[in-house]
């Protein structure tokens, strides 16, 4: 009995992790909520009966995709192939959690750009055919925004601005893409901590993701990126800068989350009200702004006084 139940649950595994897949592939508007959960079932399922045959079910799922969809589904999802593969692998031995997401995406992001460069011959390649088929979605946004009976002035300046916004995401992109593969990590590491919570302790020195705060050493690098970002010429470095900016940026923005999350559990705020303020802080980019102030602030000001509490009682006193 219990052999066909680990047979049953792995192609249930199988099927669930494809169909979170394709979802993805052919409704991009809610890419962004199923890729997240692409590696769930596979990593759920490997962790409860064994690492192989979890990676045997990704690489069945490889498979079907490959013989289904083709050789450019196969090569998009080898990346979550990879990202389960060293979720497995670091889980338990990675225990810091900045480190164990930093460590997986920063891999995965590598082994991506690698396969990238491989199948198009140069960087310009890629960039050029990225830079196409961003022109193109932007125009088709604002030929829709024209179709919904948005004002002409409106819809001419959009147009006329579309090689200028989409210079800039091109600029931007290789750090949202990384931002993008370490938020995919952690999404999947709570899940598993909430799903396995006697594997937790195992897995993460943290207690709790309300405790969480960026290493401190992180601040000169947002000096330094910021202060690259006011030198007069040196485009490129600037480039750079920007992108380390946005991924520094990110850094402090969840450590702003936790603050706050901190302080909602410590006040019990119902959660209607969490809500309501995690809606504002997601698309209102003021509130954004201000979130990562907090978490950049608390480097100084310690809102959770997490430094106190980690001192001996003779130190405290």
């Amino acid at each position: 009995m219990q052999r066909l139940e680990i047979i049953a649950r792995f192609f249930l595994a199988t099927a669930s992790t494809v169909m979170l897949f394709l979802g993805g592939v052919t409704a991009p508007p809610f890419a962004f909520a199923l890729f997240p959960l692409v590696p769930q079932p596979v990593l759920s399922f490997g962790i409860k009966y064994g690492l192989m045959r979890g990676m045997s079910v990704a690489v069945l799922a490889l498979a079907i995709l490959l013989l289904w969809g083709g050789e450019q589904l196969g090569y998009v999802f080898s990346m979550f192939v990879l990202l389960i593969g060293l979720l497995f692998f670091f889980l338990g031995r990675i225990r810091v959690l900045e480190t164990l997401v930093f460590s997986t995406a920063a891999l995965v992001f590598t082994a991506f750009s690698a396969l990238l460069f491989i199948l198009y011959g140069s960087w310009q390649a890629i960039f050029d055919d990225v830079s196409q088929s961003l022109n193109s979605s932007l125009m088709s946004a604002v030929e829709m925004h024209d179709k919904m009976g948005f004002p002409q002035e409106s819809i001419a300046i959009l147009k006329e601005r579309i090689p200028e916004i989409a210079g800039t995401i091109l600029q931007l992109l290789p750090a949202a893409a990384f931002v993008s593969l370490g938020l995919v990590v952690l999404f999947n590491v709570v899940l598993l901590c909430r799903r396995f919570p006697e594997k937790r302790p195992h897995w993460l020195t943290l207690v709790s993701l309300r405790e969480w705060k960026a290493p401190d050493f992180l601040v000169w690098g947002v000096i330094v990126s910021g202060f690259i970002m006011f030198i007069p010429g040196l485009e490129s470095v600037k480039t750079l800068a920007a992108n380390f900016l946005l991924v520094f940026g990110a850094c402090y923005f969840f450590q702003g989350l936790a603050i706050i999350a901190f302080y909602f559990n410590k006040n019990n705020v119902p959660r209607f009200v969490r809500g309501v303020v995690y809606l504002f802080i997601v698309f209102q980019q003021i509130f954004t702004l201000l979130v990562i102030g907090l978490g950049l602030f608390d480097l100084w000001v310690d809102f959770r006084r997490l430094r106190k509490q980690d001192l001996n009682p003779s130190q405290a006193s």
